[in-house]
């Protein structure tokens, strides 16, 4: 929660911030910075999972938000996979480290 002298900021304050071009760029550069670490930890057999790693600039008209998402395009549809694991296979966590590093993420039983 973003907050202001210890006051949280209203959600249509948070929207129009989040629509600011210069605030956009800095969402953007944080999620590239994501896209290229995750594309570094993550496992490389063919090299699909880490080319389909991606940013998607979304904009939610339900709350008014800009958003930056990283993850998998279709063509690593697997990727959950990879990053939890499954019962044949151990995790190999590339994604949420990556956004750990990057300070998108508080690391587990962290505060951000």
């Amino acid at each position: 929660m973003v907050e202001v002298d210890n006051k949280p900021l209203r959600p249509q304050v948070l929207a129009a911030l989040s629509q600011v071009p210069e605030v956009a760029r800095e969402v953007r550069t944080v999620a590239n910075a994501i896209r290229r670490d995750a594309r570094r930890l993550a496992r490389k057999q063919t090299g699909t999972l880490r080319r389909n790693i991606q940013v998607e600039r979304v904009y939610d008209p339900d709350t008014g938000f800009v958003k930056f998402l990283v993850g998998w395009g279709p063509a690593a549809w697997y990727g959950w996979m990879v990053e939890t694991g499954t019962e044949d296979t151990p995790p190999a966590p590339h994604l949420v480290p990556a956004a750990i590093k990057n300070g998108a993420v508080a690391p587990e039983g962290g505060d951000r």
